[in-house]
């Protein structure tokens, strides 16, 4: 169902004479690396390593790694490239999958009744069937918002975990928003960034769900309250992703000073893989701020015993930016720093 691209990769290699090739896929797409791997080795004589590690996005690609392999060229797939990153050598494959839509859409219909004007939003995948769906809206006399690329998007309509900037501008029109794809992750993101109403449209299970202000509320009051709990902190700790789309040192170091004019103490740490037994043994430290993926600090690390807070909430914890400005702050897409 997906497409890989094969022979697009396949010339590539050949363009490049490559003899060494590293494949990455997010875990979702694992499960056909053995066929991609077999398909480019029958036609190509490049030698083909898979990356085990874990794979976030786009954002996330193994530099490191692959130079430490003596790489020619990175695959990496399921993801589209961010305009805002400069990645040599990396060729993006974003296995777009074939499907219906028709019939989840015209079932989210009904519970986008009393909703005029939709802003129509979908991760990589599902982005050719975004007409589709917006041919089923309009029928049903909806006017139908589509968002420009923006920020870390290279298409219309199309949103990260980390980045919604593709509505803001179609915000304040849209009455409600109809996602195509899998999973809450990316309605609930939607949801926060906007203040509307989301309603997720799922071609995998052919469901349809919503996420309503009650349950924006209870992330709302949550993060709230990991908030407050900061300012009560004395000693923070403050992460610097190593990630090549999450690296921040501008925000780090911002953050670091800031604390310390207010008579607190914080320290900055390095790490790429940002979870419980990295950050557990830091036992002095009260509270972590995040200046990584944001989605690392709401989602949370499940049993870290000290709080942990996105660089936008430690400005709002500072008294430097207002709670209602936190969502746009947090998911517009952002920038990098080295």
């Amino acid at each position: 169902m997906y497409n890989f691209a094969v022979d697009r990769v396949i010339q590539e290699i050949l363009n490049l004479k490559a003899n060494r090739v590293l494949l990455q896929f997010p875990e979702g797409l694992r499960n056909h690396a053995f066929e991609v791997a077999k398909a480019l080795e029958e036609t190509t004589s490049a030698q083909l390593i898979v990356s085990g590690d874990p794979c976030y996005g786009a954002c996330d690609v193994p530099l490191w790694q692959a130079d430490s392999l003596g790489y020619d060229l990175i695959v990496h797939y399921g993801h589209s490239q961010m305009p805002t990153l400069a990645t040599p050598r990396v060729l993006y494959v974003e296995a777009q999958i074939d499907i219906d839509v028709g019939s989840v859409v015209s079932k989210a219909l009904t519970q986008l009744e009393g909703r005029a004007s939709i802003g129509l939003v979908s991760t990589i995948q599902h982005l050719d069937q975004l007409h589709e769906a917006e041919k089923i809206l309009l029928e049903a006399g909806k006017k139908v918002l589509i968002g420009k690329p923006t920020g870390r998007t290279m298409y219309a309509g199309q949103v990260l975990g980390c980045d919604y900037s593709c509505v803001m501008h179609s915000n304040e029109n849209a009455e409600a928003f109809l996602f195509i794809g899998g999973g809450a992750f990316h309605p609930l993101g939607l949801s926060l960034a906007t203040g509307k109403e989301v309603v997720a449209a799922d071609p995998y299970t052919d469901t349809v769900s919503r996420i309503t202000e009650v349950e924006r509320m209870k992330i709302m009051k949550k993060r709230s309250a990991a908030i407050s709990a900061a300012k009560r902190a004395k000693k923070f700790g403050i992460i610097i992703g190593l990630k090549l789309g999450q690296r921040r040192l501008d925000d780090a170091f911002s953050l670091k000073k800031k604390i310390e004019e207010k008579g607190k103490e914080a320290l900055l740490i390095s790490m790429d893989e940002i979870g419980f037994a990295n950050l557990v043994n830091f036992s002095e430290i009260e509270a972590f701020v995040d200046t990584a993926c944001p989605r690392i600090a709401l989602d949370g690390i499940e049993d870290l015993p000290r709080i942990l807070i996105t660089a936008q909430e430690a400005l709002v914890m500072l008294g430097d930016m207002a709670w209602s400005e936190v969502w746009r702050a947090t998911f517009s897409g952002g920038r990098d720093s080295t």
